[in-house]
């Protein structure tokens, strides 16, 4: 039986397949590097920030909706309506100390949510980093843990609309309006959103009345 030998010849052969392996991998390594800082980063960065504004709009609307039922209030009992001999709105007032408790309770809360460091995770499918409409949506998600921390106040705004022949309809927003810091892989991302959530409505009958007490 003949012995392979391995001369010289092999050896340096052995080495250059060594060394293309080594420079490709090389290689791919940089690209994949230069394609996660350039394409995913900003991706996964603006995603996440969008995540975290829609995860806030709910928990916004989500208090109001719970505090207006926890205290049992509705439009009625917020506002105070005089009417003329004719039957006719002259006058809006506001049952200030229903507004002020219900403005302080949300405010409140949210604060107190938000100063504990509100946790979110943001599910992003492999193919829509690829940032090709043909893949996005595409491949199994790609879990982020981020955090949102900051203050809010709020405010109520009054919005008056034509509904119809001698009616108007009155709507009773509160304005919640956050000063948000997102946590995301390590970054932070500083921004101002205002979430205006519908409190009630109603029409009236004639024109726009003179409002009182909405602060």
């Amino acid at each position: 039986m003949k012995r392979l030998k391995w001369g010289r010849g092999n050896s340096r052969k052995g080495i250059a397949v060594v060394r293309t392996i080594a420079v490709v991998l090389v290689a791919f390594f940089v690209f994949v590097f230069f394609f996660f800082e350039s394409r995913v980063s900003p991706f996964m960065s603006d995603y996440t920030i969008m995540k975290g504004k829609q995860m806030m709009t709910e928990l916004f609307s989500d208090k109001v909706s719970e505090k207006l039922d926890d205290m049992n209030l509705t439009y009625d009992k917020l506002m105070n309506i005089s009417y003329s001999q004719s039957g006719e709105v002259q006058s809006l007032n506001t049952d200030v100390v229903s507004i002020n408790r219900l403005k302080n309770e949300v405010t409140s809360e949210l604060s107190e949510v938000l100063n504990d460091e509100y946790e979110y995770v943001a599910k992003i499918p492999v193919g829509s980093l690829l940032n090709s409409e043909f893949f996005s949506g595409l491949g199994w998600n790609l879990e982020f843990n981020n955090v949102v921390t900051g203050d809010v106040t709020s405010d109520f705004r009054s919005e008056f609309e034509t509904g119809g022949v001698n009616q108007t309809i009155h709507r009773l927003y509160i304005d919640i309006t956050g000063s948000l810091l997102i946590i995301a892989g390590g970054e932070q991302e500083p921004i101002e959103l205002t979430v205006s959530v519908l409190v009630g409505e109603t029409v009236l009958v004639g024109g726009v009345p003179q409002l009182m007490n909405v602060d």
